[in-house]
């Protein structure tokens, strides 16, 4: 059974406090950064000399003492008051629900901090759920969303193109493919939302009303290494030997370049005493964020189909970027210059589309049928 889900008021509460705590540690770049350029001042004065040094001793005195006073009384105060307000709104909104707008809120925080709310049992921590759509068949589709998203993105998409629908219930319809729709927590490690994907598909397919004989795994971005690590946390398990495709969209096999970028610029920004505060503040973003940086550590040996999609930005660069996100050789799990691991046939690439729409372009709907329809598949 699916965890209780938390109260507006509850997730209101916590989010004032998680506010206080995100006041709270800007005063302390601000005093942090403060701090080293006064002291590299300082420093500079007293190689003038011992009567210098002695000369501007009592003035950094009083401005260290001052200084501390001010940074210590603001970010108390704004904490205190954040969390006040959390409180305050909460009792207000206590016993409305959550909608899309709020479920969208809570990923993006979890995306961004989500190993600290779980290490701290806080009431904004998402917790990995599963959503089955319609009657079990014995076929079980299980869709992985992405980075910051919950089950909603693939929802999301379904008007912007004509004749567009959702991928589980173009599956369903053409193939009998049974959609399972998983919301997980996206800031902690990706191994370990990979073993609880793993658990959670395992008791699926054990708590099935008809005999489960056919997983495809299907996953967006960071969905797609989630799923990587599920295989090979559940290999050679009852419900691992059922997966017989994984598809994956968008998913930065060898690593994202916005998170190499920003693992540069903090290791870099450390160097020096006055940018260290910012390389500190980068290094808040979840765990896991930074496992994006790289992909898995190993392959599934498993005997499965696999798939790669990939987006382009519909210009003669495409080959070589791939999206803004995730660049086609990433996403086609690929080193330069190796070759293709599977068959041609395995992999598309769509020009015209961004990192998102590969949540539901038609093209791949249209694609996943035939893929997972298996050799000979006439679509009507």
């Amino acid at each position: 059974m699916p965890p209780e889900s938390p109260s507006s008021g509850d997730l209101l509460s916590a989010a004032g406090g998680l506010a206080g705590q995100g006041f709270g540690a800007a005063v302390g770049v601000v005093r942090d950064t403060h701090r080293a350029i006064s002291g590299r001042v300082f420093w500079a004065l007293g190689l003038a000399g011992a009567p210098m040094r002695l000369a501007t001793l009592p003035v950094r005195l009083i401005h260290d003492t001052i200084s501390e006073l001010v940074y210590g009384v603001t970010g108390n105060i704004g904490e205190t008051v954040l969390r006040i307000g959390g409180e305050l709104t909460a009792l207000i909104a206590a016993g409305q629900e959550a909608g899309v707008r709020a479920r969208l809120l809570l990923a993006v925080l979890n995306g961004m901090f989500g190993d600290r709310l779980a290490r701290d049992r806080s009431p904004l921590a998402t917790e990995m759920i599963a959503r089955v759509d319609g009657e079990p068949t014995p076929k079980l589709a299980v869709f992985v969303h992405g980075l910051c998203e919950t089950e909603d993105a693939w929802f999301l998409w379904r008007n912007r193109w004509p004749g567009a629908s959702v991928y589980g219930d173009r599956l369903h319809v053409a193939l009998d493919w049974t959609p399972v729709y998983v919301r997980y927590n996206t800031g902690l490690p990706i191994e370990e939302n990979g073993r609880q994907l793993a658990s959670l598909v395992s008791e699926l397919v054990a708590s099935a009303p008809r005999e489960v004989t056919d997983v495809a795994l299907i996953g967006h971005s960071m969905g797609g290494l989630v799923a990587r690590e599920a295989l090979l946390a559940g290999r050679r398990s009852d419900w691992a030997e059922r997966v017989r495709h994984l598809v994956t969209l968008g998913t930065p096999h060898r690593g994202a370049p916005l998170e190499q970028a920003a693992e540069a610029a903090a290791r870099v920004l450390s160097w020096v005493p006055e940018t260290r505060p910012l390389a500190e503040a980068l290094g808040v973003r979840s765990a896991g964020i930074k496992d994006l940086r790289h992909g898995p550590g190993e392959r599934c040996e498993q005997e499965i189909d696999h798939y790669f999609f990939s987006a382009g930005l519909g210009s003669g660069l495409e080959p070589i970027l791939g999206d803004l996100l995730v660049p086609r050789r990433s996403a086609w799990d690929q080193a330069r210059g190796e070759d293709l691991g599977f068959g041609s046939d395995h992999y598309r690439h769509l020009g015209d589309a961004n990192h998102f729409d590969l949540l539901g372009h038609p093209a791949i709907g249209q694609q996943l049928v035939s893929w997972l329809g298996g050799p000979g598949l006439i679509e009507a």
